[in-house]
């Protein structure tokens, strides 16, 4: 059973855990691409490292204009075609700014050995001009997925992470939000990194490279 929350978002929220995707993304499920806002908790989706797996809980944050003008980073970041890669993404996606992705180690500084290293989107919009912040809409809604493990799913083509309920994540949900996780997930509740993260390096938004020879 999952649940769908939203949230609202405060002068003091983190870039960090500004998370989610906007509505109209195509999501990789094993019936193809699928738009994240008709997804349903126990629906499947393809995830990198563990197959198929379940959608746990889905929540949301909307934001207007008028807060993406008082707060620019609340603004979505689009990222063109080819953005990142081949067909990373394969269409335009909006994606809030603080959401990593998983990005060739190619285009990371000191990381270029690594298959991919996950990092703020908004490190690509800082250094490309296939990436920026959007403010054409009057109010965006970004949809976080949450299932039983961290995970990378696929996105317009690209690898991005889900939601990971960590300590200070869980501190910006509403309490209604919060129980409905420690209820889905009990050991939430007992040990304060009960969610273990990806295994994949994380690099910061300033070693992102743009253009690689």
């Amino acid at each position: 059973m999952g649940y769908v929350d939203s949230i609202t978002v405060n002068d003091r929220t983190d870039r960090r855990y500004l998370t989610g995707i906007c509505g109209e993304a195509n999501v990789r499920t094993p019936l193809g691409g699928r738009r994240v806002e008709m997804l349903n908790p126990g629906d499947m989706v393809l995830v990198r490292h563990n197959g198929m797996q379940p959608v746990r809980m889905i929540w949301t944050w909307t934001v207007t204009a008028a807060e993406m003008r008082k707060h620019p980073e609340l603004a979505p970041i689009r990222l063109k075609p080819r953005a990142v890669g081949p067909m990373m993404p394969n269409r335009d996606l909006r994606i809030a700014s603080g959401h990593r992705v998983l990005i060739p180690g190619y285009r990371i500084a000191g990381a270029e050995d690594q298959p991919g290293c996950l990092m703020r989107v908004d490190g690509v919009a800082s250094a490309s001009d296939a990436a920026y912040s959007d403010w054409s809409s009057e109010e965006v809604t970004y949809y976080n997925l949450v299932f039983d493990r961290h995970e990378v799913i696929t996105a317009e083509g690209l690898p991005i992470e889900t939601f990971r309920p960590s300590p200070k994540a869980l501190n910006l949900l509403d309490i209604g939000a919060q129980q409905r996780l420690k209820d889905l997930f009990p050991e939430l509740n007992r040990r304060r990194c009960a969610y273990p993260g990806l295994p994949h390096p994380v690099a910061k938004a300033s070693a992102y490279m743009s253009q690689v020879a």
